[in-house]
């Protein structure tokens, strides 16, 4: 018989350490008062963490880059929540945010072509034109509420990109029709959402359906048209008619539906929110901003920003992930567990919501010095853990309009900075509010100053 001593299996708390919160609602009040508070002070505890919170359960933040990997490279174990589902499934249906194992493995090897950047680059300057036309109507506009000034470039540039230069996106009352699809996550009216099921025909969910029937109207339309043409188009529906998986099927008009939702509703509005909060941080730190200018004064010339101009603009990018860092647009990615597994040390059981946090893990000191610190210049290396920083996700699910997103974010933030100096208005202390994505409770007002010397 051997004398070498069996190994010893390990064993693992049967769970995490949970958050003080209060009988009954556990952590929700601490969520609905300041969720971005909540996250840190729980992250306090460890890599691992247990919410309780009314309505969805137990929730475990995940706070550390390596388990950060393991949820989101893992897509048998960790599947997309439940909640999710749920709260977006009849907007979104099957489309790549919500989809799973083989239908979202064909669905984005079909998509991903019309994401490589020599495609971008042809959207750029459909970007450029949305950009240059806000850029002009800010010369009449003393006060902006940023907010809002973003998320409707952000969504003008999108549709344009999906339908085409012969989209009247006014006359559809595109704007309208989504701000009714987005009523029910504004933060005022969450609680209603989460109370009242959809079924019940109060006011703000026939808003509701009536927004997605409206949506779904233009897109028919559109594909109708496209399919009756003989090609020469190069705007992202053409791509998507065209597209194949492996076996080469394209996507069904089912599918079709859902993933042109999907890019309107989940790719316009956490773009807006990275460079609302771009434009905050900017107004506080005018030593950040003096960079920022000196940058575009001595690449762009006095000249409007052209997609060619991106790779030379590098401390304007380090001051959009900058941004992203310190207000992540997604503050937390839910999964849903598939059967019982350990992370960090500790027993997580089947069907949790375990959330890889990037509000925590970006403001984490063990990565990031001065965590709370607007610093773009960090960005001008990469010291740091790969998973420390994810504002897009990781893994095979990294989100596929990445780099369409930081081409406009860079575009917008190049053209108007160009041209103009945003003073804040409003109070610098903001409230966040409780969504999917990280917003601003009120309006977040600026006072537009053109700048001398603009060219335009």
């Amino acid at each position: 018989m051997s004398n070498v001593p069996r190994a010893t299996p390990p064993t693992y708390e049967a769970d995490p350490p949970t958050h003080d919160g209060l009988p009954l609602i556990g952590n929700t009040h601490q969520l609905v008062r300041e969720q971005g508070g909540l996250y840190e002070a729980a992250a306090e505890h460890g890599e691992v963490v247990r919410l309780e919170l009314l309505g969805i359960g137990d929730l475990y933040l995940v706070n550390d880059p390596g388990l950060v990997e393991a949820v989101l490279t893992d897509t048998d174990r960790f599947r997309k929540s439940t909640q999710s589902q749920e709260d977006l499934g009849d907007l979104l249906g099957r489309g790549l945010v919500l989809s799973e194992g083989d239908l979202w493995e064909r669905q984005r090897q079909r998509i991903q072509p019309a994401f490589y950047m020599d495609r971008i680059a042809d959207y750029a300057d459909t970007m450029a034109s949305e950009i240059q036309a806000s850029a002009d109507d800010w010369a009449g506009s003393p006060t902006v509420d940023i907010e809002d000034e973003m998320k409707a470039l952000t969504l003008r540039i999108l549709v344009k990109s999906i339908f085409g230069s012969e989209m009247d996106y006014e006359d559809r009352g595109i704007r309208g029709t989504v701000e009714q699809l987005q009523e029910p996550g504004q933060p005022a009216k969450q609680p209603i959402a989460r109370m009242v099921p959809r079924w019940v025909p109060i006011p703000m969910w026939r808003r509701y359906s009536e927004g997605i029937e409206e949506m779904e109207s233009v897109i028919e339309e559109f594909v109708a048209a496209r399919r009756g043409e003989a090609g020469g188009n190069d705007d992202l529906l053409s791509m998507l008619l065209a597209a194949t998986d492996e076996d080469g099927e394209s996507m069904s008009e089912e599918l079709l539906r859902d993933e042109l939702m999907t890019f309107l509703f989940a790719g316009h509005e956490t773009t807006a929110t990275a460079l609302t909060f771009t434009w905050y941080l900017l107004a506080q730190h005018p030593e950040v901003e003096r960079k920022l200018v000196a940058e575009l004064e001595e690449v762009l010339d006095g000249e409007p920003a052209t997609f060619g101009d991106l790779p030379d603009l590098e401390y304007t990018g380090q001051v959009l992930r900058e941004g992203m860092r310190l207000y992540p647009p997604v503050p937390q990615i839910p999964r849903d567990t598939t059967e019982p597994v350990e992370l960090g040390g500790y027993r997580i059981p089947e069907g949790a919501t375990v959330a890889p946090c990037q509000w925590t893990v970006h403001r984490d000191g063990s990565y990031w010095a001065y965590p709370h610190e607007f610093r773009p210049e960090r960005f001008a290396d990469d010291d740091r853990p790969q998973f420390a920083y994810f504002p897009f996700g990781v893994g095979p699910r990294r989100c596929i309009g990445e780099q369409f997103a930081m081409v406009e974010g860079k575009l917008i933030l190049a053209t108007l900075a160009r041209r103009y100096h945003l003073e804040l208005v409003s109070d610098p202390g903001i409230d966040l509010s409780v969504s999917i994505t990280t917003r601003p409770l009120d309006p977040i007002e600026m006072h537009v100053e053109p700048r001398t010397g603009d060219r335009r």
